[in-house]
């Protein structure tokens, strides 16, 4: 005699949250790369428009500008563009690895699946990112663009 359970075959129940989080899975994956392109898009031209330039490390910028900024980089268009270079970057890195998880634990989460391993990281580089954030704004506080 041999025993089997039909419970693999009843359907899931979803809870209302996760029916929300699927949906919103479904659309970032569905738009993830319009997402990342109006994102990458505003943050370069951000950069290219210095009195509106943004950024996550904008007092670094100046900074390495001033470092960079020397007589020896005079006409070096390559050296003196490096800071703004460097700075749109790491914020373009960061801005696509949040959506891409974000995406991810949505995606998760209405699958009904455990996400604390998946947020892990995330959260982990959020508060990297805050502390190098709140120490160049201390390190470089009192740095102008007129060094």
């Amino acid at each position: 005699m041999i025993l089997a359970s039909n419970n693999k075959f009843q359907p899931q129940v979803r809870t209302q949250s996760q029916i929300v989080a699927k949906a919103i899975g479904r659309l970032g994956r569905k738009y993830q790369h319009h997402i990342y392109a109006v994102g990458v898009t505003l943050i370069v031209a951000g950069q290219t428009m210095p009195a509106h330039a943004f950024g996550l490390f904008d007092p670094t910028q100046i900074a390495l500008t001033c470092m960079f900024g020397t007589a020896g980089a005079t006409g070096n268009a390559s050296i003196n563009a490096l800071p703004a270079v460097i700075n749109a970057a790491i914020t373009v890195m960061l801005f696509v690895y949040f959506v891409a998880s974000g995406v991810k634990v949505a995606n998760a989460l209405g699958d009904g699946q455990e996400v604390t391993q998946m947020v892990q990281q995330p959260i982990g580089i959020f508060f990297v990112t805050l502390v190098l954030f709140i120490a160049q704004n201390i390190l470089f506080a009192g740095v102008t663009a007129a060094c």
